[in-house]
């Protein structure tokens, strides 16, 4: 038999993941199941940077070894996950016993899992075939480059020489940053790099959040702009029902489709979903973009389809 065509791989490709959301999407809205949706994979907490804000970097307890990065994402996959991304620490360091991360990619993408994701900070070559890519970039060059050790044309770099097109970028919002968004969200469009910006809002114990995040009035604020910038025609993933979900911090959480993996357990939403301190603060904007898809808000709907279509 000839082989086939790049085209119609990409169609049959289409047409599984159409496929699958459709029965999602029957089971979640008609059948009301809290089937999974999500899966995240802490598979390291090596980093080679070392970010003022993340108190999670190089302490060691967070490897996981390949035996069990592999039985945990079968299992996920047969709980009905079908949605996956891998982060640390920084993925792109991970190392088992002969494996790296592009094996649990491509043993992810073999057992059927739809779309993978790894989050990066992009100082390590971006080429990991068949997944997306979530860049982190802290402001716009100068700024970046005082939060994460002068690596902004590193990072631009390696995007340029990306195995894919499909690489975002994202931003963590801290009280270094917030006042530069504009001139972040302008830089990072006329680069022409990336398919969208995602963003978060600082998330961790109240102390670090109160020393070098954003909160109550500030925190409103800075979404305002956000949305305002999405209105201007800027390539923003957020949808109007998550901003307003962020803007009055009132969507359901945590989020029971969501699961978050590590070396030693299963974690419904996020690895602080114990702890109110954090969760009553949260500002993973794009948990709570699933969130508002979950509840049937019809801009989150279409925000969606239109990234995945």
């Amino acid at each position: 038999m000839p082989e086939r065509t790049m085209a119609e791989t990409g169609k049959t490709l289409i047409m599984q993941k159409l496929t699958s959301r459709l029965i999602y999407a029957f089971r979640t809205f008609v059948l009301r199941q809290e089937k999974p949706y999500l899966f995240g994979l802490v598979i390291t907490d090596k980093c080679n940077l070392n970010c003022f804000y993340c108190g999670s970097k190089n302490s060691g307890k967070y490897h996981i070894t390949s035996e069990r990065a592999f039985s945990v994402l079968r299992d996920a996959y047969y709980r009905g996950h079908r949605s996956l991304y891998f982060t640390g620490g920084e993925p792109m360091l991970w190392y088992d016993n002969g494996y790296d991360v592009s094996n649990l990619v491509k043993f992810a993408k073999d057992i059927g899992f739809l779309d993978v994701f790894i989050n990066t900070n992009g100082t390590l070559p971006i080429d990991v075939p068949n997944c997306n890519y979530i860049v982190t970039i802290d402001g716009p060059r100068e700024i970046h480059n005082k939060i994460r050790e002068g690596s902004f044309d590193l990072i631009i770099d390696n995007v340029k020489g990306a195995v894919t097109k499909s690489v975002f970028t994202s931003i963590t919002f801290n009280k270094t940053n917030t006042k530069y968004l504009e001139d972040f969200v302008r830089e990072i469009y006329d680069l022409k790099l990336f398919k969208g910006i995602t963003f978060n809002l600082l998330t961790n114990w109240p102390e670090i959040v109160n020393k070098y995040g954003v909160m109550g009035n500030e925190r409103i604020k800075l979404l305002d702009r956000i949305w305002k910038l999405k209105r201007d025609g800027y390539p923003i993933v957020l949808s109007r029902a998550a901003y307003i979900a962020l803007r009055n911090n009132n969507w359901k959480r945590p989020i029971p489709q969501i699961e978050l993996g590590t070396n030693e357990h299963i974690f419904k939403c996020c690895r602080d979903v114990d702890n109110t301190s954090v969760c009553k603060n949260c500002g993973y904007a794009n948990c709570v973009e699933i969130s508002q898809i979950l509840d049937m808000k019809p801009s989150a709907l279409w925000q969606f389809l239109r990234l995945v279509m």
